[in-house]
């Protein structure tokens, strides 16, 4: 797939391969790949979702390990490199001469290499690294009895590692020998694809499946409920993660099909995300009262949190379900905004990337509840651009990473808060949303009959919601029913 990719990139351009001078390399972080001590892959890829570490593993690491587990500015979970390489040492007589991230996999791939290095942002996804002090948590590694050496050396993003082989050059079109980078994690690649790669060029917002939002920070600064990754070259990535962005939006529409496949009908042809959306842009902001909490898969730090709707009453109709829950999508990331921001970035922009966002109601939202301009990029593949960018610093075609942040283009169109939708929000995330997202951080105390007290939102003072049709009124839906 990757070989098919590159040859068709290639050729797509419409451009010389000669003209290639170097390859960036962006990928999933955590993950684990085994070799021996010959330096021979010993396993498939095993990626970030690998469940075999259990929460009674992980207490047991952190139980061995005591405060120096802290170091990692991820955490440690199921599917990060370190956990994972421990449950194998402990439950397998598999001899690990050494380990590498996926995309540090495919970098030797791709270049015939057996090197074993990774690059500082990869490395402090594994669980097992001092992400401030930008190197492998050796204290951690001897308490675990892991050899220090099985562990790739973490060097620079834009450093180069070997060239393209001639096997690989042959495959994908590309001249051999073109130097391949190190290469970094999809997430800061994300952030410089999007042209940030300085605490002032802003936050980045993403809806894919997930949601994130996140900054550059010169300083480590690890706050409740966030993860920190090392910024390539220098700095930290300061982020707020929310599992289901994305997903909740395409879960109700699972949701809906269901419902229309119920009573003999198929849905309709086309963007049906479109249609969702334009029937909630007839919903006024804050949705009649009806709230949505997007944890329909938890969250990274509360995976026990549950989704739910809230304020549901029987005047609600389809489209407030879709606007509630494009909403709640965004509350849940400026609620990580408010523990990511400082004095400092009152005038920073925000910056919006991910398939989410080709939606100009989701974008309009996101402006007037962060009450700030919102900017998307041109390019869709923000990662791989960032990979690239990367490359062109490490090659000399860029003299440093601020030229090729400024190199990111960015679509005409801006969305600017609307006053009276700013100050809606700001109301309703006060005295409903807070309460709820709050779980997802800090413990709440509970009553003798261990409920949450929750306090149960004015529904007498709110205003009657806005008619809407049922489901299988949506107008595409409607020729068929």
């Amino acid at each position: 797939m990757v070989i098919q990719s590159i040859r068709q990139a290639v050729e797509n351009s419409g451009i010389n391969a000669e003209m290639i001078i170097c390859v960036g390399l962006s990928g999933q972080m955590h993950g684990t790949v085994l070799y021996n001590r010959s330096g021979e892959c010993i396993s498939n890829i095993i990626t970030w979702e690998d469940s075999r570490c259990s929460k009674d593993f992980l207490d047991e690491i952190a139980s061995i390990v005591g405060e120096g587990v802290q170091k990692s500015g991820c955490g440690i979970a199921t599917g990060f490199l370190g956990p994972t390489v421990y449950h194998i040492t402990r439950h397998s007589n598999l001899e690990i001469g050494h380990v590498l991230l996926p995309a540090d996999w495919l970098r030797q791939e791709l270049a015939g290499e057996r090197t074993f290095l990774t690059d500082h942002s990869n490395g402090s996804s594994s669980g097992f690294f001092d992400t401030q002090n930008r190197d492998w948590n050796y204290d951690l590694l001897r308490k675990l009895n892991l050899p220090e050496d099985i562990f790739p050396k973490a060097i620079s993003t834009c450093a180069f590692d070997g060239g393209v082989s001639k096997l690989t050059a042959e495959a994908t079109g590309l001249d051999p020998g073109v130097p391949v980078t190190v290469g970094g994690g999809d997430q800061p690649m994300s952030m410089i694809g999007s042209g940030i790669c300085q605490p002032s060029d802003g936050f980045l917002l993403n809806i894919g499946t997930g949601s994130q939002i996140s900054r550059m920070s010169n300083d480590y600064a690890k706050k409740e409920g966030t993860i920190v990754f090392c910024f390539p070259e220098r700095g930290y990535s300061l982020l707020g993660a929310a599992l289901s962005g994305g997903a909740s939006l395409s879960w109700w529409r699972e949701v809906s099909e269901g419902c229309a496949r119920m009573y003999g009908l198929d849905p309709p042809g086309g963007n049906i995300y479109q249609e969702m959306t334009r029937l909630a842009a007839e919903i006024p902001p804050g949705a009649d009262g009806l709230v949505f909490i997007p944890y329909l898969s938890g969250t990274r730090t509360r995976p026990d949190l549950k989704a739910s709707f809230a304020g549901l009453t029987r005047h609600h109709g389809y489209a407030h379900f879709v606007r509630a829950i494009l909403e709640g999508v965004i509350f849940e990331l400026y609620h990580f905004y408010e523990r990511l921001v400082d004095n400092s970035d009152s005038g920073v922009p925000l910056i919006a990337a991910g398939g989410g966002f080709s939606s100009r109601l989701w974008t309009q939202i996101a402006a007037d509840i962060f009450d700030k301009e919102v900017r998307t990029t041109a390019c869709q593949e923000q990662a791989a651009l960032g990979a690239a960018l990367t490359a062109g610093t490490g090659s000399g075609y860029y003299p440093d990473m601020k030229e090729a942040c400024g190199k990111v283009k960015y679509k005409a169109e801006v969305a600017k808060p609307k006053r009276e939708n700013v100050e809606k929000y700001r109301r309703i995330y006060e005295t409903k949303y807070r309460l709820y997202l709050v779980r997802a951080i800090y413990p709440i105390e509970t009553s003798s009959s261990g409920y949450m007290a929750i306090p149960a939102s004015d529904n007498a003072s709110s205003p009657t919601p806005t008619p809407t049709k049922p489901l299988w009124h949506l107008s595409k839906f409607a020729k068929k029913f």
